[in-house]
């Protein structure tokens, strides 16, 4: 029988203070049987929910193994190696599959860039892969971009992350540029229109998804938002939301097919 694709969820998806004042407003740990209980496959760990966390939430989350990404915010900027010094170090407390980043927004210092993540990856372990968001707004926001930033690096530990959740001609640019470097999908299904319990939205969604399986995507998904996020957010609906987006992204991604996990 061949092994289904694994679906996290992020643990910023359920931050109401993700964009404010960054301090975790929850333990993740707490957290953790019942993401599994409902069929996650583990975590995509936001990195406020480790570093601003007392001695015994993270000695919880590294002995939970349940953290399959962890999610960086530290720049490749000269400037920035010690943002990149803590993160390694919780890489190796947390010994995730994999850590997803992003560069900064200066095309002037690709090179600058690619310096400092090359430095940065050989003080992780081997076996944790490197993912590139590729987020709007940084100097690999476009697919070509992205695609010569990666070039010089190996295709097996340094990856990158799509978005899904919108249209196909949004979605396959990347998979055209990247091709197998695309390890992780970010599902943000945010907004009445991309509910997929309502009948009406189904086409469009589908369509997208039916682009990831025609490039032949064999890695992992992250539920990454959803709906309900807003200034009166609550974190049962956000969780509830996340539930129907789990479901649907399983009943997307399925296939008679093995399908690895994020680490193989």
């Amino acid at each position: 029988m061949g092994q289904r694709a694994e679906i996290y969820l992020a643990s910023v998806c359920l931050e109401r203070n993700r964009w404010g004042s960054r301090q975790p407003s929850f333990r993740v740990s707490d957290w953790l049987p019942r993401l599994a209980a409902d069929g996650f496959d583990g975590v995509e760990l936001w990195e406020n929910h480790f570093l601003a966390a007392d001695e015994a939430e993270q000695r919880r989350l590294a002995e939970s193994g349940a953290v399959a990404v962890y999610n960086t915010y530290a720049g490749f900027g000269d400037a920035d190696a010690a943002p990149r010094a803590r993160a390694a170090g919780a890489v190796a407390r947390l010994r995730p599959r994999a850590v997803k980043y992003n560069v900064g927004p200066d095309r002037a210092r690709l090179e600058e860039y690619r310096r400092q993540l090359r430095a940065w990856a050989a003080a992780l372990p081997r076996d944790c892969r490197l993912l590139c968001e590729c987020h709007a707004g940084t100097a690999l926001e476009r697919p070509a971009e992205a695609a010569a930033f990666l070039a010089p690096f190996d295709p097996e530990r340094f990856g990158a992350i799509v978005h899904a959740g919108g249209a196909a001609e949004e979605i396959e640019p990347w998979f055209e540029a990247l091709g197998a470097r695309v390890r992780l999908l970010h599902v943000q299904l945010r907004g009445a229109e991309r509910d997929p319990a309502v009948p009406a939205n189904r086409p469009r969604l589908d369509a997208g998804f039916a682009a990831v399986r025609a490039r032949g995507f064999r890695g992992a998904a992250t539920i990454e938002f959803t709906r309900g996020i807003g200034k009166q957010e609550d974190i049962e609906t956000l969780y509830a939301n996340a539930c129907v987006d789990l479901a649907y992204c399983r009943e997307q991604l399925a296939g008679p097919e093995a399908r690895p996990t994020l680490g193989s």
